[in-house]
């Protein structure tokens, strides 16, 4: 079975991951060129010595005017700086410290709600559920002691009879007994 051609290379590599040819050739180009040229100015600056001379005076002009536009741009770096730092220490800290005053009002005002009601509250409705479960197990006690003595048997939809005493009343419960009565 012969090789595929591109496993006599190696294996594929993604799209994303293989060497762009191109780019590579023109980073090759440009690096020629750029030795090319610098080669070139060396030499022609060295043949005439009077072109090299004038041609040092405008870069030195040239690095001057440059020193001084770099001069300006830090100025107004400095000046554009010291209003941030204003800005910071003026408005922003301000609104920091009335941030803070509204959370610790907001925290004083939950701890008093907390604290004259909501802890009452709770207290009171406690207190009111123990009572109704007292009062619940005393009434189951006592309807245990006389439910005992006098077990009513009904009849239940299905035919069958079951005690009172076992099967609380509901309101459907109490519908039919009142449909019942009625009919009886």
């Amino acid at each position: 079975m012969p090789a595929s051609p591109s496993s006599a290379r190696g294996p594929a590599l993604p799209e994303e991951t293989r060497p762009n040819t191109k780019l590579l050739i023109g980073m090759i180009v440009g690096g020629v060129l750029f030795i090319v040229v610098t080669v070139l100015i060396i030499w022609f600056l060295a043949v005439d010595p009077q072109r090299t001379a004038n041609i040092r005076d405008m870069f030195i002009i040239a690095l001057a005017f440059v020193s001084v536009f770099i001069g300006a741009l830090l100025a107004v770096l400095v000046w554009q700086l010291q209003s941030l730092i204003a800005l910071l220490r003026n408005e922003i800290k301000p609104m920091l410290i009335n941030a803070n005053q509204t959370v610790n009002t907001v925290r004083g005002t939950a701890v008093f709600m907390s604290d004259n009601l909501a802890r009452p509250a709770i207290k009171a409705f406690s207190f009111l559920s123990g009572l109704r479960g007292m009062a619940d197990a005393v009434g189951a006690r006592a309807s245990a002691r006389t439910g005992a003595t006098s077990r009513r048997r009904r009849p239940t939809p299905n035919g069958a009879t079951e005690s009172a005493a076992t099967t609380p009343p509901t309101e459907a419960g109490a519908a039919n007994d009142t449909a019942a009565r009625a009919a009886g």
